[in-house]
């Protein structure tokens, strides 16, 4: 008896593997098949075509694999309903978004065709929604399917919010919901984040608070002439209208900066054996970091979308021009953090030739398997324009984030770092 229910069992195995093959092509298949329908949808131009499209594809509830994809469709489809302002369809849409880290997103989204749609109340709404759902997830890396971390996504959603609060003339809500959140968003925001808390402090009156404010950013490398123009409103504020003690006083600051950046780098204890690399430069060619060794090396970290680091190229210019004779210092500007998984090559180049700039680029592009990009990842970067100066036994000597102050006081810091670096 027990011999014969073994053998049936068996069968039973077999007769279930025999089918498998083509129940896995039909299941595949099915799938295909979700994956079409559900891609079609972003082709529809309205809300209630898209609704109904969308109500007619059967999915599994408990297949979470999918849960990203659907609510990047759910978001997509409610922001056409938010810019048709059927607030029910929108609502129904975004309570039905199911994968937590990525909520913040959806609702920024949705926050920005509300904003399209004048319709300000519930652009602020969805805005202060993004900034509550970023909080719970500020310490993840990165967002399934996003490539975007919540601290990088909660800064854009206080610059938005800032910006529906500054145009309702709400100044303070504006200071206290920055100076509250903006600590937990990613370091390559900061500066921008400070400048747009000095300017509410400013419209707010709280004129020494925006001064000290924007006397940081000065001396974290991250002002120009804008921020000082508004230092100068702000100081003329609180003293009454005199402006004439401003440019000493303007001076005297960043005299105070100079000083304390050249006892710093002299005093600085530094010395990190500098990441390795192989990256491509614009012609293709393969560029080591080990073939300069025995040479002081200039990294500068920069992304054509980055002001400030466009803003910092006629001063690297200029040291570039002061070191062309000395074949032991060496220049590499590494192009990184763009949007697009290739490096937009040709428009690197065109910008180079209209603002003739003599630039040897590498190319830190985001690598298929991960998603990053890799050499800015392995120098701990957290914002650009990065530098590191590198001396000649390979180990980084200094590190330089931002862009503020003339060309000139510009090449004078870094020259001071290339020739202490130098010394070895």
């Amino acid at each position: 008896m027990q011999r014969s229910i073994l053998i049936t069992c068996w069968v039973r195995v077999i007769a279930i593997a025999s089918a498998c093959p083509a129940v896995v092509l039909a299941q595949k298949g099915k799938e295909s098949t979700i994956d079409q329908q559900l891609a079609n949808i972003y082709n529809i131009h309205s809300g209630h075509a898209m609704d109904s499209a969308f109500r007619t594809v059967q999915v599994d509830a408990n297949d979470t694999a999918r849960y990203p994809a659907l609510d990047n469709l759910r978001s997509f489809i409610a922001s056409m309903f938010a810019w048709e302002k059927n607030v029910v369809k929108v609502e129904w849409y975004m309570s039905n978004l199911q994968y937590g880290p990525a909520k913040a997103g959806h609702y920024f989204k949705v926050s920005r065709a509300f904003e399209n749609a004048n319709e300000w109340v519930l652009a602020e709404k969805y805005a202060r929604l993004s900034i509550d759902s970023a909080m719970p997830y500020i310490d993840k890396e990165k967002i399934e399917g996003e490539g975007i971390t919540p601290a990088s996504i909660l800064a854009s959603s206080l610059t938005l919010l800032t910006g529906f609060l500054d145009k309702q003339q709400r100044y303070s809500e504006a200071v206290d919901i920055l100076t509250a959140k903006m600590q937990y968003c990613s370091k390559k925001n900061a500066a921008g984040l400070q400048r747009l808390q000095a300017d509410m402090l400013l419209k707010s009156k709280r004129y020494e608070e925006a001064l000290q404010v924007y006397v940081g950013l000065i001396k974290a490398r991250a002002a120009g002439s804008a921020v000082e123009s508004k230092m100068k409103e702000a100081y003329a504020a609180l003293y009454d209208g005199k402006q004439r003690g401003f440019e000493a006083y303007l001076e005297e600051v960043k005299a105070n900066i100079r000083k304390d950046f050249s006892d710093s780098i002299r005093k600085s204890s530094l010395k990190e054996k500098a990441p390795v690399f192989v990256l491509r430069n614009l012609e293709g060619t393969e560029v080591d970091l080990k073939q300069y060794q025995g040479k002081v090396v200039v990294l500068d970290f920069w992304a054509t979308w980055c002001v400030p680091c466009k803003a910092s190229f006629p001063a690297m210019q200029m040291a570039v021009d002061k070191y062309a004779a000395d074949k032991n210092v060496v220049f590499l500007f590494i192009d990184t953090w763009e949007y697009t998984p290739q490096a937009p090559v040709a428009a690197i180049k065109e910008y180079l030739e209209k603002k003739n700039l003599r630039f040897n680029v590498l190319l830190d592009e985001k690598s298929p398997q991960t998603g990053n990009c890799e050499v800015v990842k392995k120098y701990g970067v957290d914002g650009v324009p990065a530098k590191f100066i590198i001396d000649k036994n390979g180990y980084i000597r200094f590190r330089l984030t931002g862009f503020n102050g003339t060309n000139e006081e510009a090449v004078t810091e870094l020259s001071e770092m290339i020739e202490l670096a130098a010394k070895g």
